[in-house]
């Protein structure tokens, strides 16, 4: 897979512009086309019931376009702009999905619980990755990330959501300088790795070119996740690739939940694939 068509979701909340940027970058460095969505729930409950865009969202609609452009103007990037036709809630959630399935990424924002106000819905990243069949990168509303994917981490746990996450991050992968592939063990799983010399994931990923280090830690609690999260920070990671409601961890936490865990905490950018 190649990177050449990417879609970046937009709204007007204040973390806008670090995702249009994230989106620019990636563009220039893989020779992509980049697609700016603006979506995001009409807090009007007239223009809602109506089914039309509101005055208000329709100023919000303007500014993400002159921002949008003007970005990507100055930045010499092929793009284009776009917006729903309407702010309902179920409308942004399913109309976001059917778009981002028609991309080789798309790019969400970190839900910030601090500026609810002009965001698009706090599902709206993890529906869109179990639905849409395509990956999507999620930029951390704290923090600034002009280079993304230098120094990759893979959570590998070898299920069939982390492949996915693999194959689908290929394209940044072959661009890092560093990539380290790292296993969470648990109690259950410590006497036996999950990258066993029959998968063979180091292999793999030597085939397409991409040299990569193998780290396996156990955890003896829950917090599987944070400790995942605290391997990547102390790497220098500036990308987290894992599969979405895959198994990580203890195999008998609710699936999904250490999605979720890192769609609200991680402090650098994570591509999820289910």
């Amino acid at each position: 897979m190649s990177l050449k068509h990417i879609l970046v979701h937009l709204d007007s909340s204040p973390h806008t512009e670090a995702r249009i940027e994230a989106g620019i970058a990636l563009a220039k460095v893989h020779g992509a086309f980049l697609r700016g969505l603006f979506a995001q729930p009409d807090r009007q409950a007239t223009s809602v019931i109506a089914r039309r865009t509101s005055d208000h969202l329709a100023q919000s609609a303007m500014r993400s376009e002159a921002l949008f452009r003007a970005k990507t103007q100055e930045a010499g990037v092929t793009a284009d702009w776009h917006a729903l036709a309407h702010g309902e809630y179920n409308h942004v959630i399913r109309e976001t999905i059917i778009w981002s399935r028609f991309a080789d990424l798309t790019i969400f924002g970190q839900y910030d619980r601090d500026s609810s106000e002009g965001t698009a819905p706090e599902e709206l990243a993890e529906q869109v990755v179990l639905n849409s069949g395509r990956p999507v990168l999620v930029i951390p509303f704290a923090g600034h990330f002009p280079v993304i994917g230098k120094r990759a981490v893979i959570a590998w746990n070898a299920e069939r959501e982390a492949a996915r996450a693999v194959a689908d991050s290929m394209p940044l992968l072959q661009a890092a300088s560093e990539v380290t592939v790292i296993t969470v063990l648990t109690q259950a799983t410590a006497g036996h790795p999950a990258d066993t010399p029959r998968i063979g994931l180091m292999e793999h990923l030597r085939l397409h070119g991409i040299k990569a280090e193998a780290s396996n830690f156990a955890v003896n609690d829950i917090g599987a996740m944070d400790a995942l999260l605290a391997q990547a920070i102390d790497r220098g990671a500036d990308l987290l690739v894992m599969g979405a409601h895959g198994h990580y961890g203890f195999p008998y936490l609710h699936r999904g939940s250490g999605t979720r865990h890192v769609l609200r905490t991680a402090p650098m950018p994570v591509l999820l694939s289910h």
